[in-house]
């Protein structure tokens, strides 16, 4: 997830977090998708190897991905395979940033180079029509941008599908809130989502206070790998895959370490 930071950054002062404070997607993506560095590397493997054993069971699948940001590396492997996708987010600003990848318009990020790693993984590096043609697939199986809301009872309101095969979560609820209790309302918001049997895709940050992007810090709540994959058993959740990883810049921009979690629902 994050990039090599100026020096400068390892020594700041704690910092004054504040919720309401401007969130600019431009930022975030120069903060944390600018190179592929370990984090990114580790997110992009878990990602191919979920996505991998889904479809030796399924033939096709809905996703939403649910509070996406303005970054589509999550769904570079879902591309391959036969899938529709509804894309989310709480903000304007984050829906109109995807909206400009997906639409091949001047000014978007430039995601080619995690494309490309994910091709190396699946091998199709040699194809000199690989990089097109996945850009291509995901462009045309995103069907979908629309508003959601963790804090709701009904995160998606009226917008999606009642419930997905595969309900994708990537940094959002650990990220939106400093309590406790309140995370543990946001899961039980989101998990009706999950379609009997099906997947949630869930990567998070660790022993989090905050976060950083750019010169502005945002809350976070710090959970453990425990304290996730206990509640998703409780929501009667089996973990099928998961990894985490040591934070590649824990000082300066305020986490642990990254869980990646894939889990089915029912037993």
């Amino acid at each position: 997830m994050p990039h090599n930071m100026p020096n400068a950054y390892h020594e700041y002062e704690p910092p004054s977090v504040d919720v309401f404070q401007p969130f600019d997607p431009k930022a975030y993506l120069i903060e944390y998708y600018s190179h592929i560095g370990e984090e990114n590397r580790a997110l992009l493997h878990f990602l191919d190897a979920a996505y991998t054993r889904i479809f030796t069971e399924k033939q096709i699948a809905h996703i939403i991905e649910f509070g996406g940001g303005p970054t589509i590396y999550q769904l570079i492997s879902a591309a391959r395979y036969p899938v529709t996708i509804d894309f989310t987010d709480y903000l304007d600003e984050n829906l109109g940033e995807v909206q400009q990848w997906l639409q091949d318009a001047p000014g978007q990020f430039y995601w080619d180079d995690f494309i490309q790693y994910v091709l190396d993984l699946e091998g199709s590096s040699a194809n000199p029509h690989a990089l097109q043609q996945r850009r291509q697939f995901l462009r045309e199986k995103v069907h979908q941008l629309f508003h959601c809301d963790a804090k709701k009872t009904h995160p998606l309101a009226t917008n999606g599908r009642s419930a997905y095969d595969i309900v994708s979560v990537n940094f959002v609820l650990e990220s939106i809130t400093t309590e406790m209790h309140e995370w543990d309302t946001l899961v039980d918001n989101l998990m009706p989502l999950v379609d009997a049997h099906g997947y949630l895709l869930m990567c998070a940050i660790l022993g989090a206070t905050h976060y950083r992007v750019g010169e502005r810090f945002f809350p976070a709540v710090p959970i453990t790998r425990d304290i996730l994959e206990a509640k998703l058993k409780q929501l009667d959740f089996s973990i099928v895959l998961s990894s985490t990883i040591q934070a590649e810049h824990k000082d300066s921009q305020g986490y642990d370490g990254i869980c990646m979690v894939l889990a089915r629902r029912g037993t």
